[in-house]
């Protein structure tokens, strides 16, 4: 796997303690909306136990100038460092890496199942698949705590307006009082309300590991075969 050294150029809050970084791409790099890649901090003022490399799934798109990632800043070295790190700072890149992508017959719809953070690799698909103008059914189930606390939205409300393939399920777990939209957790009655055939689409879930295991035993009660049905990756809350 090669390894780059790219600098950050911007950095920004996207939702409650939840930050996008941007970073340069290397020249002539290509991957899949869906894949992810090593993060290498150089030098950093502080380590602990978890390390100084993490994996993140690539939140641009191989169309964009960019790389982007979006990550959580929680009480760990690592998040304390790459939050502080300057602009123009540098930090090591391997990859991209990773089979968590969507398949390729068009023909078959795709069910996408995020909670909180796990929408990364999801935003990157959705955005490649409305640009490109495919017309794959993509449903994307979005489960958070609080709108405040849900990356990327509005953005994700704009490119259900642009994309007529694109349905965008977002629940509230503890939703204010001006919440329109799903409430609780994602629930095999919730998917069953928006899907015509629960047994078509292949189905993709990100998030936490235990998020994804209740959602692997929700769908697994609905009948949807896993080895040929069900795809997961899971974020380790580091």
């Amino acid at each position: 796997m090669p390894i780059h050294i790219i600098k950050l150029i911007e950095r920004r809050e996207v939702a409650r303690g939840t930050h996008v970084f941007v970073f340069e791409k290397p020249e002539g790099l290509t991957f899949k909306p869906g894949q992810y890649a090593g993060f290498t901090l150089i030098n950093p003022a502080e380590t602990d136990a978890g390390g100084i490399t993490r994996r993140f799934s690539l939140l641009s798109t191989p169309d964009d100038a960019h790389l982007a990632i979006v990550t959580r800043i929680q009480n760990s070295a690592y998040k304390r460092v790459l939050n502080a790190l300057p602009i123009d700072s540098e930090i090591k890149f391997a990859g991209p890496t990773g089979n968590f992508v969507l398949h390729e017959e068009t023909s078959i719809p795709a069910v996408l199942i995020a909670g909180g953070i796990g929408i990364a690799p999801f935003y990157s698909m959705i955005r490649y698949a409305t640009h490109h103008h495919s017309p794959q059914q993509i449903y994307l189930f979005y489960g958070n705590q609080q709108p405040s606390d849900t990356a990327f939205l509005d953005e994700l409300m704009q490119l259900q307006q642009k994309n007529p393939h694109f349905k965008l399920i977002a629940a509230m777990d503890r939703p204010d009082n001006t919440w329109a939209g799903e409430t609780g957790f994602i629930t095999d009655k919730m998917i069953k309300k928006y899907l015509p055939d629960i047994s078509a689409p292949i189905y993709y879930i990100c998030g936490s590991p235990a998020m994804v295991t209740a959602l692997q035993e929700t769908l697994a009660e609905m009948g949807i075969e896993e080895e040929e049905h069900i795809r997961t990756e899971d974020f380790p809350g580091y």
